[in-house]
């Protein structure tokens, strides 16, 4: 991974594009490097760094506020431990598209930069949004808003309790069974899909071959470059890439099936309901040869009930 020479401007002489690692002074007037103040330079301007050793972040002395190496355990410059010694701030990483160059990020005005931070801090100066970004709410989360105001309404609604006093006026009930009839059928699915029942076949001649799903193919690779801050007066060049994919059919057999099998079927008297001066039962039905599975039987698959009691306020007409 190749590394090059972040550039700085002295901010004492005007001197512009001094190199981040090499030129730790500047060259005219031999005023300190800023960390704050450096940038990275265009494709044209950068400057290769050979064998370069890293030790970590600069930090910049808290007693002198002079640049020092991550490997310095003192500072050069007033000899100051440097163990609460800040670390310089990183740049942001830049991307470019694989065959694109960069430009250069520009020279740095940092007593504006310090300037527009303390606005900032103390409440003066909004901070500069982001372009496309707006004051109001977006139509997504105006809805998302709407829509969470709706269900708490509705769960307030539901779930909200208070004492009534209330007598009993009445008692439902209903009662039902549930029959199936063996029938013969005809369906179709995929060929590994058989279908549940008896003597259950594939209809011959019937399949065709239609697609049933799609999978992800890789298909070639999308790359990027990206140059990072080291933190040291250097930035590190790197290609990142990420996988193409396109959408690929995926084709099967489907196919008509016949066979017998018990089906849910609706028989006439299966339900009953009644109140208090009936008691419950459950009807009696007179079913085709019951049990066998023979076309046209049929056979009892369950049974329910369902018993109500109606309340009435006796301070409203509210009925519960």
């Amino acid at each position: 991974m190749p590394t090059y020479e972040m550039l700085w401007d002295c901010q004492y002489c005007g001197t512009d594009k001094n190199l981040g690692l090499s030129h730790r002074f500047c060259p005219n007037c031999g005023a300190p490097q800023d960390p704050n103040s450096r940038y990275y330079p265009s494709d044209d301007e950068k400057i290769e760094v050979k064998d370069h050793q890293y030790v970590g972040v600069d930090v910049t002395c808290h007693n002198c506020g002079t640049l020092n190496s991550a490997a310095v355990e003192f500072c050069g410059n007033c000899g100051a431990p440097q163990t609460d010694a800040a670390e310089a701030k990183l740049l942001d990483p830049e991307y470019r598209a694989a065959h694109d160059r960069f430009e250069s990020s520009g020279s740095r005005d940092v007593v504006k930069e310090q300037f527009d931070s303390e606005m900032e801090r103390v409440g003066v100066k909004k901070a500069d949004k982001p372009k496309g970004q707006g004051g109001f709410l977006n139509p997504v989360t105006i809805a998302l808003i709407i829509g969470a105001l709706v269900v708490v309404g509705l769960i307030f609604a539901f779930t909200r309790t208070q004492e009534s006093q209330v007598v009993v006026v009445d008692h439902l009930w209903e009662r039902s069974v549930d029959v199936e009839e063996f029938q013969s059928f005809r369906t179709t699915s995929w060929r590994d899909s058989r279908p549940s029942g008896i003597n259950v076949s594939i209809v011959p001649g019937s399949c065709e071959r239609v697609q049933r799903d799609t999978r992800r193919v890789p298909d070639g690779q999308t790359c990027r470059t990206v140059r990072q801050d080291n933190g040291d007066g250097t930035f590190s060049e790197r290609e990142e890439c990420t996988t193409n994919y396109r959408e690929e059919a995926i084709y099967d057999d489907r196919c008509e099936w016949r066979g017998e099998r018990w089906e849910n079927v609706t028989v006439q008297g299966s339900e009953v309901a009644g109140n208090l001066s009936v008691s419950p039962f459950f009807p009696t039905l007179d079913l085709e040869c019951e049990g066998q599975q023979l076309v046209g039987c049929q056979r009892i698959a369950g049974q329910s009930e369902r018993y109500l009691v109606i309340f009435r306020g006796t301070e409203t007409d509210s009925v519960y």
